[in-house]
């Protein structure tokens, strides 16, 4: 984890954290320089010798030293802990889209926020605060220990005499608290996921407020939590307890022989009062490992569900990517299942040519929505082959692949952003000229033109302010930016006035004119002219082919499809 973390800063990070390790132990040495000439100021004073405005001198230089470094040192380890959670944030949310919609079925939204928010900013804990501080206690630790076998090799063997016992006690005892930490950890993710789900879920349970059977389990995710985290104190106060115990002995033992020492004569008031006082200062990384160490426990607990996003499996690019020269679609006897036993489709098999459009009907968990998440990728074929123009999507770059592909979906999903900006989300860096002309062709920049602010409009999330055929005529707008050879369209007019509904009829079709398009349709009325219909059940293609030809076969299902289409179409 230490090798990964410090591989992750900016070369400005490591520079950062370094300046700040050295100016720590800078201000730690000016301190214990400061009690040394204390010290050496009150012998001189006993002794009647010395020039105490040369020791008030050297106090001031000290102090100036200490104050100094110490500012330095706060604001780098900052800068450095910054770095830290702007990279390892940065680096998730490009590694978010990478991944597979699968992905998000597996790793519920509650613990991906965990994630990013909580166990992110423990990053900046580790190598903003711990490690700073940490390096540096030990660089003095070390120092003054050298110092101080060279002035008394004795004593400061005695000073150091019981720090291994304590150590081999700490790491030892620690151990369980790895798995304590692990267990609070995935029980903090269980509860956040839960309340995250009962506040989705709290206009349905006002709805039905007889019930509480959320509000028990919410109840019952908390206590779980809250029983690790007592485990978790109840361990770490029993360890560090006697950890700090076995540290202080150390004390007493280099105390005890010291004064023996001095009443024979083999040691002087000055030198003891030198160990006693500066030892202090060298067994202050010691008394803090206890605390460094349940930290980095903690930070390992957290690193731990960092990595399950940042090495998570994300849709593999091909090691050479290939290009399509033009931009049919082919579906190649394709089987996929989402999970074991769960829906699958078995053995689809079709052919769309360049410009043409293809309309996919059939009832409601057919298969039509996962033919076209395939097409993107979302997930991967369990086996045959998808392809644009005789190239296999797995063998093309997945930018490529995207860039390639327009959407035009029921449910639209807009940013708290302008409307300009929703709208350049099809080509980033589009002009305003070019922003405009699309919004005329989706028939959205009158109405934008009549808002106070025109295209700089905020919006709030998910277009909230906006009606429902606005955010469709924005999605359309994003489309004709993007102007990408391939269409997927899921007709977006079924709950539309008539009016509106010719205005995107309209921008749809000037949106079609010269693109492969794949629809999935629910009105069969509007795909009547399409050049090929594939009628799904059950997650099989079972009739193919132009209207005229489908509704003649009066034992078919479209034809059945048709008459209820129609039926549905009178009772309105």
């Amino acid at each position: 984890m230490i090798k990964e973390i410090w591989n992750t800063l900016t070369p400005g990070g490591k520079r950062s954290l370094s300046i700040s390790v050295i100016a720590f132990t800078l201000y730690a040495l000016s301190g214990i320089a400061m009690m040394y000439i204390v010290l050496k100021a009150l012998e001189s004073v006993v002794t009647g010798n010395g020039n105490l405005l040369l020791y008030w001198i050297c106090l001031v230089v000290c102090l100036l030293i200490k104050g100094c470094s110490n500012i330095l040192a706060d604001v780098r380890k900052h800068y450095a802990g910054f770095d830290i959670v702007y990279q390892v944030r940065k680096n998730i949310i490009y590694r978010l889209k990478e991944f597979s919609l699968g992905f998000y079925t597996n790793e519920r939204l509650g613990e991906i926020s965990t994630i990013i928010h909580k166990d992110v900013d423990k990053m900046e804990m580790v190598v903003g605060h711990m490690w700073t501080r940490m390096l540096a206690d030990f660089i003095v630790s070390i120092i003054l220990f050298t110092v101080l076998v060279i002035y008394s090799p004795k004593m400061a063997l005695l000073m150091a005499s019981s720090l291994p016992l304590a150590i081999l006690f700490l790491v030892l005892g620690l151990k369980r608290a790895r798995y304590l930490e692990n267990e609070a950890g995935n029980d903090l993710a269980d509860m956040v996921s839960v309340f995250v789900e009962y506040i989705k879920g709290i206009p349905l349970l006002k709805a039905y407020s007889e019930s509480h059977q959320f509000e028990r389990r919410v109840e019952r995710s908390a206590s779980v939590f809250g029983q690790s985290c007592k485990a978790v104190s109840r361990n770490r106060a029993a360890v560090l307890s006697f950890y700090g115990f076995i540290l202080d002995v150390s004390f007493w033992i280099m105390v005890t022989v010291g004064l023996v020492m001095m009443m024979k004569g083999e040691l002087s008031a000055y030198s003891f009062l030198l160990f006693a006082i500066i030892s202090r200062e060298f067994y202050k990384p010691f008394l803090n490992l206890e605390s460094h160490w349940a930290n980095y426990l903690t930070v390992t607990d957290s690193y731990r569900r960092i990595k399950k996003i940042t090495e998570a499996e994300t849709v593999p690019n091909p090691k050479r990517a290939l290009q399509a020269k033009e931009y049919s679609i082919s579906f190649d006897d394709v089987s996929f299942s989402y999970e074991e036993g769960g829906f699958s489709i078995e053995d689809i098999s079709f052919h769309t040519p360049e410009r043409t459009l293809t309309a996919l009907v059939g009832g409601s968990g057919s298969g039509k929505t996962t033919v076209t998440n395939l097409l993107l990728r979302f997930w991967d074929v369990n086996s045959g082959s998808i392809k644009i123009g005789n190239v296999d999507i797995r063998d093309m770059s997945y930018d490529d692949l995207l860039s390639s592909v327009s959407i035009v979906m029921q449910n639209v999903q807009l940013f708290a952003d302008t409307i300009g900006g929703n709208i350049r989300l099809g080509k980033a860096n589009a002009t305003k000229e070019e922003v405009i002309t699309a919004a005329k062709r989706a028939r959205i920049h009158d109405f934008v033109m009549s808002l106070p602010d025109g295209y700089q409009t905020m919006i709030g999330e998910n277009g909230v302010g906006l009606s429902g055929c606005q955010k469709q005529r924005l999605s359309i707008a994003r489309a004709f930016l993007k102007d990408a050879p391939i269409l997927l369209l899921d007709e977006i007019t079924s709950n539309v006035d008539p009016v509106n509904e010719a205005l995107i009829q309209q921008a749809i079709s000037d949106l079609a004119k010269d693109r492969t398009v794949l629809v999935i349709a629910h009105h069969l009325s509007t795909i009547r002219s399409a050049d090929q219909i594939l009628v799904f059940q059950e997650g099989r293609i079972v009739q193919s082919g132009k209207h005229e030809s489908l509704i003649m076969d009066k034992k078919g299902y479209y034809y059945n499809l048709w008459n209820f289409s129609d039926q549905r179409a009178d009772n309105l």
